[in-house]
């Protein structure tokens, strides 16, 4: 091996050569921090689930305005339904419900707020849960039912409902 090569391997151009290999390491495994993290989606724990939701009334008036825990969730006519909305984020703990009692022309309109706490936690969603019933009561009383399947009328809101008949 010449003189050269033996002195730019091993003389004082060998520090920086070290240098670049250690900065390159730490290059790498910044690159590979992101990936690992990546991975770990699966296992970490979210604050929140997101599901399809349908609404219930069981209520004897128009209801508009219906805002649960932030995301507007449409109108409903009396003893009625919103249809099915999908892609609701719910977080995880006490959940807000507000709305407005709406009526034929002349009637006032009263904001309401649900008089119970609506908490949700993960150990009451069934593990393949894709959708949430959200039951609205004539006593200012609310529920959330989780199911894997669309959403039902909850014998309490049939019970109602009979009697309506």
């Amino acid at each position: 091996m010449s003189d050269w090569k033996v002195k730019h391997i091993t003389g004082k151009n060998a520090l920086p050569l070290a240098r670049r290999r250690g900065a390159l390491g730490l290059l790498g495994l910044g690159f590979l921090v992101p990936l690992v993290a990546c991975g770990q989606e699966g296992r970490k724990m979210r604050d929140y689930v997101m599901l399809d939701v349908e609404m219930f009334s069981y209520v004897d008036r128009v209801i508009v305005d219906i805002i649960f825990d932030g995301t507007d969730l449409g109108v409903m006519n009396k003893y009625g339904g919103t249809g099915l909305i999908t892609g609701v984020r719910i977080p995880f703990g006490d959940q807000t419900l507000t709305y407005t009692l709406g009526g034929p022309e002349g009637v006032i309109r009263e904001n309401k707020k649900i008089r119970n706490t609506l908490a949700v936690s993960p150990g009451q969603i069934p593990k393949d849960a894709q959708y949430a019933g959200l039951h609205l009561y004539p006593d200012n009383t609310a529920e959330i039912i989780f199911s894997e399947s669309m959403p039902e009328r909850t014998v309490r809101g049939r019970t109602i409902m009979d009697a309506r008949r």
